[in-house]
C-alpha cells in the first residue's frame, strides 16, 4: 500500500498543479510545471531511483505535445552532467589513494591542535570543511567519521569513560563532522552537486554564471563564519568531559606515521589535483596579466571555462599512470563503472532541463512577478529564502530543493533588484539537511556513529539550521553587490 501511494504521489501532484488556478500561465507552462512537480514528488517519495524519475519529460513532453522527442532530448544536453562526473571522480580518487586522509591527519597532528579537546574538535571541523571544498559533503563525512571515531575512542580510553556510554566529546565529533562538511561544501563550486545545479540554473535564467573565484568571494566568508558558529554551538551543548588529552599529539602523530611514505598513487593523484586547481584559476590570472579585453583573455575564458575543466580532469584520471609496467592508472575502468553517481548525474541534468522548458514557456517571468507581489524586499527575501530552503532540505533532497527554489527565487531576485548571482549561491548554500538522521547521506552517516541520540541531534540541528540560514543570508546581503 505504501509503495502504491508513493507511485500515486507523482500523478496526484501533476493534477493538482495543472488544475491550480494560475491564470497568467500559458497552457504549455502549466503543463511543464506539472511535469516538474511529478518529478519532484517522485524524487521525494522515491518509488524508483532518482535517475529513472528524471526521465519523465522524455515520456510526458512528447505525449502531452509540449515538445518533440528530439527537442526534449536536447534539453538534457547540460554542461552540469560532465561537471559533476569529473569533480565526483576527482574526490573519489583523493579518497581511494588515501590523499584526503593524509591531509586530515597532517592537519590534526599540528602541534597547536592535538593537545586540547577543544582545539582538536575545532581543528577536526576545519579539516573536514577544507576537504569538503572539493569532495561532496556525504563522501567527506564517510571518510572523516572513521578518523573521528578513533579520536573519540582514544579520548574515551584516557578519560576512563566506558565504551558503551555516550560522551559529550563523541557527540561533538559526530555532529562536528557533519557541520564541518556542510560549512566546507559552501566554499567552492565543486563543494556540492547543488552548487553546480544552481549555477546552471543561473545561466539558464539570466545568461550569466559565477566563475570559480566569483563563487569563493562569498563562499570563503560563509565557511569561516559558519564553522565558528557551529563550533561554539556544539561547545555549548556538548562541552568535552576533559580539556587536556594526555598524549593526544603523540597519538595523532603515530596515526600519521602509520601511513608511511607517499605512494605512487598518492603522487599521481596529487599531480592531477594540482592540474585541476591550475586550470580552474588560470583564466583569472591571465585576465589580470593581459586585461579583460585582450584576445588571450577571451580565448582562455572560452577554452578553460569552469565547465571545460572537469571533463579534462576526468580524462587525466584515467590517463595518468601509477605504474606503467602493470598498466595501472589513477582510476581504472572498474572505478568508472562502480563509482559514477548515475542517480545524481541524471537528477542534476533533468532539473535544469525542465527549467529550460519553463523558461521557454514563460513560467519564470510569471513566478518572479508573484514573488514580487508579496512585498518582499532586499532584506526579507534572502532571509525568507534561506530559512525556507534550509528547513525544506530536511525532508527532500538538496538537489530537488535547489532546483525547485532556484526556478522561482532567482527570477524573484531579479524582480526586486537583488543580485540573482547571490540568490543562486544562497539557495544551495543552505540546501543541506542537518536536523534529522534521514535528511541525507551525510546526516545519516554522522548519526550512525552511535555517539548522538536522535533527540539531541534534532534539538541541536534545529538551532543550527536557524543560525546557519540567518548567517548565510546576512553574509549574502553584505556580499551581493560584489558578486
Amino acid at each position: 500500500m505504501k509503495l502504491l501511494l508513493r507511485f500515486a504521489s507523482g500523478p496526484i501532484t501533476f493534477l493538482l498543479l495543472y488544475l491550480l488556478p494560475m491564470g497568467e500561465l500559458s497552457p504549455q507552462a502549466r503543463t511543464a510545471l506539472a511535469v516538474f512537480g511529478w518529478m519532484i514528488a517522485w524524487w521525494m517519495t522515491q518509488p524508483m531511483p532518482w535517475a529513472i524519475s528524471s526521465l519523465l519529460p522524455l515520456i510526458l513532453f512528447p505525449m502531452l505535445q509540449l515538445m518533440s522527442i528530439g527537442n526534449t532530448v536536447g534539453l538534457y544536453g547540460q554542461e552540469i552532467f560532465f561537471w559533476i562526473w569529473g569533480t565526483v571522480m576527482m574526490g573519489y580518487a583523493l579518497d581511494r589513494h588515501g590523499l584526503a586522509k593524509r591531509f586530515a591527519l597532517w592537519f590534526l597532528s599540528l602541534p597547536f591542535i592535538g593537545g586540547s579537546t577543544q582545539r582538536l574538535a575545532f581543528g577536526f571541523m576545519v579539516a573536514t570543511g577544507l576537504i569538503s571544498m572539493i569532495i561532496s559533503d556525504a563522501a567527506t563525512v564517510a571518510m572523516m567519521i572513521p578518523v573521528g571515531v578513533s579520536l573519540v575512542s582514544y579520548v574515551r580510553t584516557v578519560s576512563n569513560i566506558p565504551k558503551e556510554a555516550k560522551s559529550n566529546f563523541g557527540a561533538f565529533i559526530a555532529l562536528g563532522t557533519l557541520y564541518g562538511a556542510v560549512a566546507g561544501g559552501t566554499t567552492t563550486l565543486a563543494g556540492l552537486p547543488h552548487n553546480a545545479v544552481s549555477n546552471s540554473l543561473l545561466q539558464s535564467l539570466t545568461g550569466e554564471g559565477l566563475t570559480w573565484f566569483g563563487w569563493m568571494k562569498a563562499g570563503v566568508p560563509i565557511f569561516l563564519v559558519t564553522v565558528v558558529i557551529f563550533y561554539f554551538l556544539l561547545l555549548f551543548f556538548f562541552p568535552p568531559e576533559m580539556k587536556i588529552i594526555p598524549g593526544g599529539e603523540e597519538y595523532l602523530q603515530s596515526e600519521r606515521n602509520k601511513l608511511g611514505a607517499w605512494s605512487a598513487g598518492e603522487k599521481a593523484t596529487f599531480a592531477v589535483f594540482v592540474t585541476m586547481a591550475l586550470l580552474f584559476t588560470l583564466p583569472t590570472f591571465i585576465g589580470f596579466a593581459f586585461g579583460p579585453g585582450h584576445s588571450v583573455t577571451r580565448w582562455s575564458a572560452m577554452a578553460l571555462s569552469s565547465y571545460v575543466v572537469p571533463p579534462t580532469i576526468l580524462m587525466l584520471l584515467f590517463c595518468v599512470p601509477v605504474n606503467w609496467r602493470k598498466g595501472e592508472f589513477v582510476l581504472e575502468s572498474k572505478d568508472a563503472l562502480a563509482h559514477t553517481p548515475w542517480n545524481i548525474l541524471l537528477l542534476c541534468t533533468a532539473a535544469p532541463a525542465v527549467v529550460d522548458a519553463l523558461v521557454e514557456f514563460g513560467f519564470v517571468e510569471v513566478a518572479g512577478s508573484w514573488i514580487g507581489g508579496l512585498g518582499l524586499g532586499q532584506i526579507s527575501l534572502p532571509i525568507a529564502a534561506a530559512l525556507i530552503v534550509a528547513f525544506m532540505t530536511n525532508f527532500i533532497s538538496g538537489i530537488a530543493a535547489t532546483s525547485l527554489a532556484g526556478s522561482i527565487l532567482i527570477p524573484a531576485a531579479v524582480e526586486i533588484g537583488w543580485n540573482p548571482a547571490s540568490m543562486a549561491m544562497l539557495i544551495p548554500n543552505v540546501a543541506l539537511g542537518i536536523a534529522f538522521p534521514w535528511a541525507g547521506a551525510a546526516a545519516g552517516t554522522a548519526f550512525a556513529t552511535g555517539e548522538i541520540d536522535i533527540k539531541h541531534m534534532v534539538r541541536v540541528g534545529m538551532v543550527a539550521t536557524v543560525l546557519f540560514a540567518v548567517a548565510v543570508a546576512i553574509i549574502h546581503m553584505l556580499m551581493a553587490p560584489i558578486l
